[in-house]
């Protein structure tokens, strides 16, 4: 019953957690626009492996890692910050979403991409180590490696159900929308990715609770 309930647990918070306007997140839907189903496909499960690696490091040791990571959190924030800033920036100003040109070709590596976007991440490992110290209060304490694979796998399901339903939305949009509405979509998003890193900058440096 315990290994169910951090399997729901992990995937519940990836999931929510992955909501926000994000590198990944974005770039899913931008890769499904550009390069179809499949190619989205496999740059989300390459994204979500990042997430059951932070989360198995996290069950491990939270404990020890927030207080080891304690003195940089605010350094990551400003990493963090500026990355979705700059990434806003993109979106509004400069990205131009269409499908794929006849003959263009792809550069290889959907699902590895997918996996260096999340891995270059260092808030989602704090983001683990404070699921993980939320279960210990409610009473989860277990370290068992069938507690730690359910950990992390859940993280995983959470994080691939949320980029999927992002990947068929970008197939929907790709059908649907027509190119200036997908320049407009993609506006919003910068303008939402503008949003979030300008408050985590000023957030790092004091500026606003």
């Amino acid at each position: 019953m315990d290994t169910l309930l951090f399997f729901l647990a992990a995937a519940m918070a990836s999931f929510i957690g992955s909501l926000q306007a994000g590198v990944v997140n974005t770039a899913v839907l931008a890769h499904t626009v550009k390069w179809g189903r499949h190619a989205g496909r496999r740059m989300a499960v390459g994204g979500s492996i990042p997430e059951f690696i932070y989360a198995g490091v996290a069950f491990l040791g939270a404990g020890w890692l927030v207080e080891t990571l304690e003195i940089g959190t605010t350094g990551i924030t400003l990493i963090v910050s500026a990355i979705l800033f700059l990434l806003g920036v993109y979106f509004v100003f400069i990205y131009r979403p269409k499908p794929a040109a006849p003959g263009e070709d792809k550069l290889t590596g959907d699902m590895r991409r997918g996996v260096l976007l999340g891995m270059a991440n260092p808030q989602l490992l704090l983001f683990w180590c404070g699921v993980k110290l939320m279960l210990v209060s409610f009473g989860m304490t277990s370290d068992s490696w069938l507690h730690l694979l359910a950990f992390a796998l859940g993280a995983f399901v959470g994080a691939i159900i949320l980029l999927m339903i992002l990947v068929r939305l970008g197939v929907k949009a790709q059908e649907k929308l027509s190119p200036k509405g997908l320049r407009t979509l993609f506006r919003s998003i910068g303008a939402l990715l503008l949003a979030s890193g300008c408050y985590g900058l000023m957030r790092a440096k004091g500026w606003v609770p």
